[in-house]
């Protein structure tokens, strides 16, 4: 691909390393900004970078991470971080939960720099502002989206300006989602239909549209949550896939997914064992919330046998994405928006208006694909809405923290994890704001219980 050239050589142009939260240094021995922005091709660089950070450092501080957490994937083993997330009890000084906010306000960081510099530029083409612009935006947003979900209110940073980012205060979460929403609006004005270059791996229209549907749903406004997402589906530009293509490179599912240079995912070769048992089993209560005949089982679980001390054990592991190492001949992407979440954020907001006929409709276009039966058009309120949970666990699960995204968000994350986690607390609802921010922030508090 000839457009994401610049990926294989990660400048990391504008994310040197912080020792507080915005406290931001001026890289050394790399491009300065007036270079940076002296023409298309430097420019598109530095957002092809911003996109990099999301596969190659969020993701595997985030995704497997957070699925321990729940009741979706475990953690056998014996570091010390890790252990923290199997038990549902982690420290403010969790180096695991560190690198995920550091990394996140790196990204952002890194988008308010191109966003600012794309303003006092003239050597781009005014459109191409725009869109570069509207990209940055969508990634801001996205990395804001996971912050102020994880973490609860947090520091809304929009500028590069150490003297306001290094006193940062928390947010209340209804304005961060409000300036998410901001964002993603404007990416949706600025950004094409059409995808930029080949594949479906920087942000088009649909893209931030997509995004905005789930920041609707997690604001409860479910009129425009239906709006967004049927925009999304009526588009005609997706379809849903087999289960065993869906996580293929560009699949027609696909909305939105994180290039990967070698065609396999940074958290591959965690997540798919070469031998023996898998660093990160998928627990028992997820195997069984399976109905019998959903082809997501047989696709997205695989299964290996192994045998200690004459005892033979099997372990299931997540296999939505096959590539362990190198396959350029069937390369696979990072998916970060699939067409099948926009049809289960339109059945929630349907059932939440009461169009439960509506929300059956969809719910049963998703278990079509999956080759399960459908659901009676009988059902009431709270069954579809229980219909509609069962479907985001089995859809979604090992999936940018889904499981605990959804139950968090309906209110039972801490019914359903005190019965699985003996240690889990109300507290654990909310990550820990790292405690070495807080020790360089003095305006930065903790939350509740750390």
């Amino acid at each position: 691909m000839k457009h994401l050239k610049y990926s294989a050589i990660i400048l990391l142009v504008f994310t040197a390393s912080c020792k507080k939260l915005i406290d931001i240094q001026t890289p050394q021995n790399q491009l300065t900004t007036d270079k940076v922005f002296a023409d298309t091709t430097s420019a598109t660089s530095a957002i092809v970078n911003a996109y990099a950070l999301f596969d190659k450092i969020i993701d595997p501080n985030y995704n497997k991470f957070m699925s321990v957490y729940t009741d979706d994937a475990t953690y056998p083993s014996t570091s010390a971080d890790n252990v923290e997330f199997n038990n549902g009890k982690l420290s403010a000084t969790n180096g695991v939960v560190g690198n995920f906010w550091s990394n996140s306000y790196n990204a952002i960081y890194s988008c308010n720099e191109i966003i600012e510099q794309l303003q006092q530029t003239s050597a781009i083409p005014t459109v191409m502002v725009g869109s570069l612009t509207g990209e940055a935006k969508f990634l801001r947003a996205y990395a804001d989206f996971y912050l102020v979900s994880s973490y609860g209110p947090v520091p809304l940073i929009q500028t590069t300006n150490v003297d306001q980012t290094s006193k940062a205060t928390r947010t209340d979460t209804a304005i961060v989602f409000a300036q998410i929403i901001a964002d993603l609006k404007d990416a949706q004005n600025a950004l094409p239909v059409t995808y930029i270059g080949a594949g479906k791996v920087r942000v088009n229209r649909w893209a931030a549209t997509a995004l905005l549907a789930r920041a609707y749903l997690y604001s409860r406004n479910w009129t425009a949550a239906e709006t967004q997402s049927s925009a999304v589906i009526n588009a005609g530009s997706y379809s849903l896939n087999t289960p065993s293509t869906t996580f293929l490179a560009n699949s027609n599912e696909t909305i939105l997914s994180f290039w990967t240079q070698n065609g396999f995912i940074s958290d591959a070769a965690s997540l798919i064992p070469a031998s023996g048992a898998p660093l990160y089993p998928i627990t028992s209560s997820l195997v069984s919330a399976f109905e019998n005949g959903d082809l997501r089982k047989t696709n997205w679980l695989k299964s290996i046998a192994v045998t200690a001390s004459g005892i033979t054990t099997a372990y299931y592991y997540s296999y939505k994405y096959h590539n362990r190492t190198t396959n350029t001949s069937s390369p696979e992407y990072l998916v970060a928006l699939r067409l099948a979440e926009q049809y289960l954020i339109r059945a929630e907001a349907r059932a939440q208006q009461n169009n439960v006929s509506g929300a059956i409709q969809d719910l049963n276009i998703i278990r079509r694909r999956a080759g399960l039966n459908d659901l009676s058009s009988s059902l009431s309120q709270s069954a579809c809405l229980n219909a509609i949970m069962q479907e985001w666990r089995v859809e979604f699960f090992m999936e940018w923290g889904h499981r605990f995204l959804e139950l968090k968000r309906i209110g039972r994350l801490n019914q359903v994890m005190s019965a699985f986690k003996t240690a889990w607390l109300p507290q654990a609802a909310q990550l820990p704001i790292p405690q070495k921010d807080i020790t360089y922030d003095p305006l930065l508090t903790q939350n509740t219980g750390y």
